[in-house]
């Protein structure tokens, strides 16, 4: 259970401390919103990429495998949060945006599992 928890703890990190950063940042006007909207795309891909990263390290499957099954759980997550809290349409932009989450969680993943092989073979 722990090798699962750490790496949701370090996306959840990321997200939390980005997301508070950004908005400090938009709340005294040193960002505008499209910045800030690419720095929030910014902090979403890069606190899956991490926690992919740090969850195939912990595994022994293959790293795209590892990967799916990481964007898996988030997909789900988000797609609740959105649709039944924020009640949000499903768009064409939506759906890209999760194929390219999906594309660094796997790609986290495989890099991951890469330097897990490298520091075994030490």
């Amino acid at each position: 259970m722990k090798k699962y928890l750490l790496p949701i703890l370090y996306s959840l990190g990321i997200m939390v401390i980005g997301c508070l950063i950004t908005s400090v940042l938009y709340y005294f006007n040193i960002t505008s919103d499209k910045i800030n909207t690419i720095l929030l795309y910014l902090i979403s891909i890069v606190s899956i990429f991490v926690g992919a990263l740090k969850l195939s390290q912990n595994l022994n499957q293959k790293g795209i495998i590892t990967g799916l099954i990481y964007f898996t759980f988030w997909f789900v997550i988000m797609i609740f949060i959105s649709l039944v809290i924020f009640k949000v349409n499903f768009k064409l932009s939506n759906f890209i945006y999760y194929a390219i989450l999906l594309i660094f969680s796997m790609l986290g993943a495989i890099i991951g599992r890469n330097t897990k092989e490298e520091t075994d073979v030490s």
